[in-house]
């Protein structure tokens, strides 16, 4: 099969839909995180192998491109959830809704927080989770075929 070439306009849409799976899956990783009232850093290795999983059979993007936007979307999934944490835990000590904490703290302040709140744990298990992401977005064959 002859290797695909990708347009540039193809390559950012797969982009634009990787950075938007990476926001959904971030959202859907906050319900279990506010479920038990933390952060809940592990849960990146699920969401890494469900945007790899997506990458590659719906973006449908092959080898190294895949890899790189199922990684990336794995990251952003995981800042966001951050993020989330962050206002989450501002709503809750300030007594106001999770919009209205969001809103008033404003994503500078969040990204910061988040940041701060990052211990080399869970960075390490965010790089593993979009490792993973990468590995799953590359298809068996490929690996197969490249390895010789």
């Amino acid at each position: 099969m002859p290797a695909e070439r990708i347009h540039l306009s193809g390559f950012l849409f797969g982009l634009l839909c990787a950075v938007m799976f990476g926001f959904a899956v971030g959202a859907v990783w906050m319900v279990p995180s506010m479920m038990f009232g933390r952060a809940l850093p592990a849960l990146v290795l699920p969401a890494g192998w469900i945007l790899g999983v997506v990458v590659r059979r719906w973006l449908r993007f092959r080898g190294a491109t895949g890899a790189l936007l199922a990684a990336v979307a794995t990251l952003i999934a995981a800042a966001y959830t951050a993020c989330l944490v962050a206002a989450a835990s501002i709503s809750g000590m300030m007594g106001v809704g999770l919009a209205q904490a969001m809103s008033d703290a404003g994503p500078a302040m969040l990204i910061e927080l988040a940041r701060l709140a990052q211990g080399p744990g869970d960075i390490v298990l965010a790089l593993a989770g979009a490792v993973l992401a990468a590995l799953v977005a590359w298809p068996l064959r490929a690996r197969g075929r490249h390895a010789h």
